[in-house]
């Protein structure tokens, strides 16, 4: 599914697209990197039901493997997603909406109230 979009900017939109549709009400906010960001924050930031969550975007080029694909975040994208998970957030490298979707639905259980 992932070589369906042709380059990452196509794969950022179909990500924004399926996290509104899922969630309505929903906050997701593209990125725009430039000299005076802090390196390795992540293309989409959003805000789902209270819950906060960081998706680093990798666009898998034809005949690439996943784990390739993955293997492109920078040092500064891992830092940046520990950062995020160590501060109480989800986040994650993802290669098309059905993993981003799957990243939210993660941030979303770890939110929900504990049955004892």
């Amino acid at each position: 599914m992932a070589n369906e979009w042709g380059n990452e900017t196509q794969v950022v939109a179909a990500i924004k697209r399926r996290i509104l549709k899922v969630w309505p009400g929903s906050w997701v906010l593209k990125v725009a990197g430039g000299p005076y960001q802090e390196p390795g924050v992540p293309d989409l930031l959003v805000c789902v039901q209270g819950q906060f969550i960081g998706l680093e975007v990798k666009h898998q080029k034809p005949g690439e493997s996943r784990q390739h694909a993955l293997g492109r975040a920078s040092v500064q994208q891992h830092e940046q997603i520990r950062r995020i998970w160590k501060a109480g957030g989800t986040a994650d490298v993802v290669l098309d909406p059905d993993e981003a979707e799957q990243v939210v639905r993660v941030a979303l259980l770890r939110a929900a109230p504990r049955l004892t």
